[in-house]
């Protein structure tokens, strides 16, 4: 059996979430469960998963963190706020500290 390695570590979590595939003419979101996370991907295990849901196919993730505004102002025709991250679990914390550390952008 061929022992896969992982270019960058992976965080374990256990963050709770929404996917999409690309290709669902319907736009229909799903649960999925986010077991662990890094800088270029994650291990996700998805509900309500098709046997066209395989290899190669793009999907939408959303994951579910909470936040309190905490600043906001209108710019141009839409609203801009700013969010305090609250109820951390250490996981997302030590994540999003990862991220901070690695200068990471998308």
């Amino acid at each position: 059996m061929e022992q896969r390695r992982r270019l960058l570590p992976r965080q374990f979590t256990d963050w709770q979430g929404k996917y999409m595939t690309e290709d669902d003419l319907d736009h229909r979101w799903r649960d999925c469960r986010i077991v662990d996370v890094s800088t270029s991907g994650a291990g996700v295990e998805l509900s309500d998963a098709t046997e066209t849901d395989s290899p190669g196919l793009r999907i939408i993730l959303a994951v579910h963190i909470a936040g309190v505004i905490r600043y906001s102002e209108s710019v141009r025709n839409t609203k801009r706020a700013g969010i305090q991250f609250v109820n951390l679990t250490n996981a997302e914390r030590i994540y999003i500290e990862s991220l901070e550390n690695l200068g990471a952008s998308w």
